[in-house]
This record gives C-alpha cells, sequence and structure tokens, in this order.
C-alpha cells in the first residue's frame, strides 16, 4: 500500500493547479492507500491537500466526502476531537449527507456526549429512514441514554427494514441484552 500511496502522492504533484479536482482524486486515492496500509498518520496529510483541492475546485460535495475520510483517518490516529470538528466541516459542506451525521452520532456515542449523538442520529434518521446501520446507532444511544422502550423500538425498527442482514444479526443480540435487566448495548 505504501508503493500505491506514493504513487498518487507523485501523481497529485505532477498535475498543474489548474486542475485542482483532478489533483483532489489523486490525494484522496493516496491518503486511501495508506488507510489500507493502516497507516492513518501518513494518510491523514494527503486528505488534508486533498481537501483543500477540492475547495479550491468550487467541489463541496466532494470536500464532504474527503472531510469523512480524514476523520476516519483521525479517529485511527487517535485524534478524536480533530475528527469532531472534519465531521462538523462534511455537515456543512453537504448537510444532506446521512453519512456525516451517523459517522458524527458513533463519534459523540464513542466520547459519552450522549445528547449530542441523539441529534446528530435524528438527523441521519429524517435523512435515510430505511437505513438499518442508523436504526442500529439510534438503538445503542437509547439503551446508553438509559432509554429502553426507544432502543427497542429502533432494533426491531432494523429488523423490519432489513430482516437479513448483518445488523439485523446485531440487533437481535441487542434484543436480548435488553431482556437481560440491567444490560446496555456496547
Amino acid at each position: 500500500y505504501a508503493e500505491a500511496r506514493d504513487i498518487f502522492s507523485v501523481a497529485r504533484g505532477e498535475v498543474g493547479d489548474d486542475n485542482p479536482t483532478y489533483r483532489a482524486r489523486l490525494g484522496a486515492m493516496a491518503g486511501n492507500a495508506a488507510m489500507a496500509g493502516r497507516e492513518a498518520s501518513a494518510a491523514i496529510p494527503h486528505f488534508e491537500r486533498a481537501i483543500a483541492d477540492a475547495n479550491s475546485a468550487g467541489q463541496s460535495d466532494i470536500a464532504s466526502g474527503l472531510e469523512i475520510d480524514l476523520a476516519r483517518a483521525l479517529v485511527a490516529a487517535e485524534r478524536p476531537e480533530d475528527a469532531i470538528a472534519a465531521l462538523d466541516r462534511a455537515r456543512e459542506a453537504d448537510p444532506s449527507d446521512p453519512r456525516a451525521w451517523l459517522l458524527s452520532a458513533k463519534l459523540a456515542r464513542q466520547l459519552g456526549r450522549l445528547m449530542e449523538a441523539q441529534r446528530q442520529i435524528e438527523q441521519a434518521a429524517t435523512l435515510s429512514p430505511r437505513d438499518p446501520t442508523v436504526g442500529l446507532e439510534a438503538g445503542v444511544i437509547a439503551a446508553l441514554s438509559n432509554r429502553p422502550e426507544d432502543a427497542r423500538r429502533s432494533f426491531e425498527s432494523v429488523l423490519l427494514v432489513a430482516p437479513d442482514g448483518a445488523e439485523a444479526e446485531r440487533a437481535r443480540a441487542y434484543l436480548a441484552q435488553l431482556s437481560d435487566e440491567g444490560n446496555s448495548p456496547q
């Protein structure tokens, strides 16, 4: 993966400043190659340069996706506060992207910011009401917020929209945990 990262990085450098969209795509490929090689810290500057290129080209949709990629790298590099800022920028660049809201909710939950996570998962659910991953995360947030009935409804919604998916398997496991008094999904 290091070789691929380096090739994409060199290619990005050879593209002129007059084609920032292509530079952004090459920078993203370099960052993703670094992530595939489990080198999150090496991926970060590639994503940052790609974001700058996308913004220079006026491509907010590309920038939003790249901010999400950057956030993943920042989480992997154990920089959650910087990841929050990247996800904030992703949501600002494209407020209609449910992935940015879902990942924001997951990160807020992992940091114990359950009220913030609840607001964000509600927005993700508004944008993507049939996404089983959103329903699963909503259930986990509700369970951790000591709202077992809301959690149960969220997990049951996953079973309705994707009864055979991997999310349904997890939802069933969480529902079983809820049946055991005092346990919350992790």
